[in-house]
């Protein structure tokens, strides 16, 4: 049994089972041994009691409104949970959305300072005296073909490569191709004298290039990217990817700092719960690894990464 699992199973222990009651529930005003009698009872090992998980619920709001174990998903929207009006307005705002960005997209085109701002700083190609832009440059073939589509900006899943990534390396037995030493990548980028939405166009352009290094293997040159991006704006997506990239490297402190961001800019956000679990757990924290990852299970309780985490 995981960490994490032993840490649930001895706070179940110290509850006793006439405990789980309405009488004792009422009188209690120690919030965390609420939280722990509220845990058993969601967990349906001592039974299943709707009205009494609702009342023990009720109470812990009263004494402490904030509490994380009141913390719920709420359900995605549909079309079916809204009424008629609403989806309409919903999308005819995405269609709106989808217009303008098409246009900001083409007028950035006739921009030349973009393209300026976008191939500042880029190294040379390796081998090469000379630098060309990295649009021009294919590090690693691949049939995936980068997110360009804003909608897709978010898309890529760090940890999904991370697995395709070491699958690879296990069957081929073979160490990935990467840079010695940090790439010569400038990290701030100047965007003085572009617009808002200029903005956000280069910072996604700048996370997709950091994207493409990690797919390559190339954790030194993803964070640089990624510090590019984080130059120009502060984005969950990419504190998250940099942080996966830190790991990779075992930077562990670069790797908390950006964890701590992602949770500070987006608390309880499952992908920075991980990544700090991960942390902890390389930096000796066991008990705040196990906390993260509780943490992540009351949001998702079918996560498997925190399921089989070692803690």
């Amino acid at each position: 049994m995981d960490l994490f699992k032993e840490t649930i199973a001895d706070s179940r222990k110290k509850v006793p089972v006439e405990h789980l009651d309405y009488g004792y529930i009422e009188i209690c005003k120690d919030v965390k041994y609420l939280e722990k009698i509220l845990r058993v009872l969601r967990s349906g090992d001592e039974g299943i009691y709707p009205k009494l998980i609702e009342f023990c619920e009720n109470h812990l709001e009263k004494l402490d409104p904030k509490s994380r174990a009141l913390w719920k998903e709420n359900p995605v929207s549909t079309a079916a949970s809204l009424s008629k009006d609403e989806w309409n307005q919903i999308a005819d705002d995405l269609k709106m959305w989808q217009e303008e960005t098409k246009k900001t997209e083409a007028s950035l085109k006739q921009v030349p300072i973009f393209e300026d701002v976008t191939n500042e700083n880029i190294p040379p190609v390796r081998g090469s005296n000379h630098s060309v832009p990295l649009t021009q440059a294919k590090r690693n073939p691949s049939k995936r073909a980068l997110p360009r589509d804003p909608r897709e900006w978010d898309k890529f899943d760090v940890e999904e490569e991370c697995k395709k990534i070491d699958g690879n390396m296990k069957e081929t037995d073979q160490a990935a191709a990467i840079n010695a030493g940090a790439p010569n990548i400038k990290t701030n980028v100047n965007t003085s004298l572009l617009t808002q939405p200029e903005k956000l166009l280069l910072a996604a352009h700048e996370k997709d290039k950091g994207n493409e290094a990690f797919r390559a293997n190339d954790y030194e040159e993803a964070v640089a990217y990624y510090s590019r991006s984080l130059s120009i704006i502060h984005t969950v997506a990419a504190y998250n990817n940099r942080a996966q990239a830190e790991i990779k490297l075992e930077h562990w402190h670069n790797a908390m700092r950006d964890c701590q961001r992602v949770l500070e800019l987006e608390p309880g956000n499952v992908k920075g719960l991980l990544r700090r679990a991960t942390v902890h757990k390389h930096m000796g924290d066991f008990e705040q690894a196990a906390e993260d990852l509780r943490m992540v299970l009351q949001k998702e309780p079918q996560n498997t990464a925190a399921l089989v985490s070692d803690g």
